[in-house]
């Protein structure tokens, strides 16, 4: 009989024991309700508990402790640290292309490689992360595959620095790009800030920015929203507004110096046109991931992205009519096993052309759809 009670309480303990995620919680309501003492208390208890929170907890018990004036969040063990890893991914995307006036559809793939060395810096209650990378892609089928438009092989080196504090996040990068012999650069600036928390979710704004030196351009503002937990439903939503901008090559120039050159004797080879100008569109954005994790460590994954752009400028006035509806989706499972996570996905990349003009007709795909099926390993060691 005693034995039987002792094992109907140890059950009964490991069945309502407090979970990191629980404490987590609790701590957050003892903040939201201004009680600074007990959220401390709840924060610390948490931190003791096994969880996948432990170093974000740290840092708001030392932000509690320079508040209040504690030694302990001046202490030289507690207030800085170093950390190194190593991340990586090695994958393969099988490739599906189909645009309009195509009889048939392209296939291709990806298989790359990419290495990241980063280290961490803790210091109070900041994070500094200092990063490098490397990637190579080797193409397959590029010859035959149009969308792919590059070399048989890329070469991919950057470098990144990222700052977090508890409700901020700066990321800033620089990718040095090659493609046999042709070299572009581009820089990349996110930044987050959250206005407001409760329990499992966050609120707040975005702002963020691409430029490549080959042309590419994307600006955007967000309103983000966030739900974090180690287990059961996540999700991350930004809606907002963004600018793009790229080449777009003057047809309307190139035709008028054709005719020119056709009809006339005095014209030479060199008075056609060969230029390009910047097209410029603007609208609303979309970007959404819905995941499930299990506590068998296997996460399922559903993603939308969406952006509706109208022209604000571009090579002529025909041109500046069109709009394009661009949408991404998929979905994706995964198996977290040690520091690797094995993934297996299918993801669509829809782009049609909206109100799309008689001249542009034949010379602009109207609709296009890149299907990629993906497959490969992450790892962060």
């Amino acid at each position: 009989m005693i034995r039987w009670i002792g094992f109907v309480l140890l059950l009964a303990t490991a069945l309502f024991a407090e979970t990191q995620q629980e404490a987590y919680y609790r701590a957050m309501k003892a903040e939201e309700a201004g009680d600074i003492r007990a959220a401390l208390k709840a924060f610390e208890e948490a931190a003791a508990l096994p969880g996948p929170y432990t170093e974000e907890l740290l840092g708001i018990i030392r932000e509690y402790n320079a508040a209040l004036g504690s030694p302990k969040g001046d202490s030289a063990s507690e207030a800085s640290s170093w950390e190194f890893h190593v991340s990586g991914e090695l994958g393969l995307y099988g490739m599906h292309y189909k645009e309009t006036g195509l009889d048939e559809g392209e296939m291709g793939g990806d298989l790359f490689l990419n290495v990241n060395p980063y280290l961490d810096y803790m210091s109070g209650s900041w994070s500094h992360t200092f990063a490098i990378s490397a990637q190579g892609d080797y193409f397959l089928n590029n010859d035959n595959m149009s969308v792919l438009d590059t070399n048989d092989w890329n070469l991919t080196l950057g470098l990144e620095y990222t700052l977090m504090r508890r409700s901020l996040l700066l990321d800033a990068g620089y990718d040095f790009n090659i493609e046999g012999d042709k070299y572009s650069s581009d820089f990349y600036l996110w930044f987050e800030k959250d206005f407001y928390r409760f329990e499992k979710q966050r609120i707040g704004a975005v702002a963020w920015a691409f430029y490549q030196t080959s042309g590419p351009m994307s600006y955007a503002l967000y309103a983000a929203w966030h739900r974090t937990v180690p287990v059961g439903l996540n999700g991350t939503v930004y809606l907002g507004a963004k600018f793009e901008a790229d080449s777009a090559f003057d047809y309307k120039s190139y035709y008028r110096s054709l005719d020119f050159y056709m009809n006339d004797s005095t014209a030479t080879y060199d008075d056609l046109v060969y230029q390009k100008k910047l097209a410029q569109w603007i609208g609303p954005v979309l970007r959404s991931r819905i995941s499930y994790k299990f506590k068998n460590k296997i996460t399922i994954e559903g993603k939308m992205n969406l952006f509706y752009g109208f022209v604000v400028d571009g090579p002529d006035s025909e041109y500046e009519k069109i709009k394009k509806l661009n949408i991404t989706y998929g979905g994706q499972v995964s198996w977290r096993h040690w520091k690797m996570s094995y993934y297996l996905g299918l993801e669509r990349n829809y782009k049609r052309h909206v109100d799309l003009p008689n001249f542009y007709k034949g010379i602009l795909a109207e609709r296009t759809a890149l299907t990629q099926l993906k497959l490969g390993v992450k790892w962060d060691i």
